[in-house]
């Protein structure tokens, strides 16, 4: 369930059509909306106050927005560094998705995703919602925004990793407003082409069972060959789907330190929203679960050590009390 969103403002992308597109998550439990703009301290040059008044302004007609949705509005008008604001806030108000607008590439660069957003889906242990809007200049910059029914036909990388399976939990609780799903894998560096389509076939049966898991959903497979996020960006415009669900960390494709070469290429590349799922994160509390586990683990192997240590000085004890008595006993025959 996503009972709680953030949604990051400054106030230069047309948030009232980014606030429209997350109206459908109302079918998922959504209930309260967090406002935030961050007046960056950086660049308020002594005019923080003058700044804060404006924003404070600016972001209560956002919150009026919301509320005609019949959502819980909260708005934050904060002073800090606007990446790590946004992050901490985040953790802090326990959010369960972040939304943010980018413009889809090649034409505005710098605006709220560039540096920020990829700053947010590198850190933040929440799932991101990247909505796009396609940039266009005619004298001024406008936006016009791609999103329509987000969630309606979602496309979902699989590389057989337990990462990736944790984009398929989430996606269960979609059902309320999710039609058709595509779940789609990528073979790339083929080093022997006469196995490629026993590798495919083998593919396919995990996309199956997969999707045979999947219920209330229109469950579509497909297994191609390439670059995986080049494949993903191309294919997701062929079959005309409306988002893009990936994991930030796999074992198999996307294997990387924090958030998957793969992830990050679609993410620039794709003209689709972007639904990212951090790694470890699941439903119904998998994460705190997990976490829990690894503690115990960690408590076993200090006891562990604990008890090793105490019967390697235990055994450090015995072997000097012998020594003593050898040296007694050599003393007493010396003296004999």
């Amino acid at each position: 369930m996503i009972n709680t969103v953030l949604v990051p403002t400054d106030f230069t992308i047309e948030t009232e059509d980014l606030l429209g597109c997350i109206g459908e998550l109302q079918h998922v439990g959504l209930k309260k909306v967090i406002l935030l703009h961050v007046v960056d301290i950086l660049k308020a040059h002594g005019l923080t106050p003058m700044f804060e008044r404006n924003a404070k302004e600016k972001i209560g007609e956002y919150a009026d927005f919301v509320r005609e949705m019949e959502l819980e509005a909260e708005t934050l008008v904060v002073v800090g560094d606007v990446k790590r604001t946004i992050a901490e806030v985040a953790e802090r108000e326990d959010v369960d998705l972040i939304v943010m607008g980018t413009t889809t590439p090649g034409i505005i660069r710098g605006k709220l995703l560039g540096r920020t957003t990829e700053y947010i889906v590198r850190k933040s242990k929440k799932m991101v919602l990247v909505e796009k809007y396609d940039a266009l200049k005619e004298g001024k910059e406008t936006y016009a925004k791609t999103c329509t029914a987000t969630f309606s036909r979602i496309l979902v990388p699989m590389d057989c990793s337990l990462e990736a399976m944790r984009a398929i939990r989430v996606l269960s609780s979609f059902a309320g407003m999710t039609r058709e799903v595509l779940l789609v894998h990528v073979i790339e560096n083929i080093k022997d082409l006469d196995f490629l389509e026993e590798q495919r076939e083998e593919v396919l049966q995990m996309l199956r069972k997969i999707g045979d898991e999947l219920k209330g959903f229109d469950v579509s497979h497909r297994v191609i060959e390439g670059i995986p996020s080049d494949e993903i960006a191309r294919l997701a415009l062929k079959e005309e789907v409306t988002l893009i669900m990936l994991t930030s960390r796999g074992k198999g494709i996307i294997e990387e330190l924090l958030l998957g070469s793969t992830a990050e290429n679609v993410l620039r590349k794709t003209i689709k929203p972007v639904l990212l799922i951090p790694s470890g994160k699941g439903m119904g509390g998998e994460e705190k679960g997990e976490e829990k586990e690894e503690g115990a683990g960690r408590e076993e192997k200090e006891e562990g050590a604990g008890r090793e240590e105490k019967e390697e000085g235990a055994g450090r004890g015995e072997k000097e009390e012998g020594a003593g008595r050898g040296e007694k006993n050599e003393g007493k025959e010396g003296g004999a």
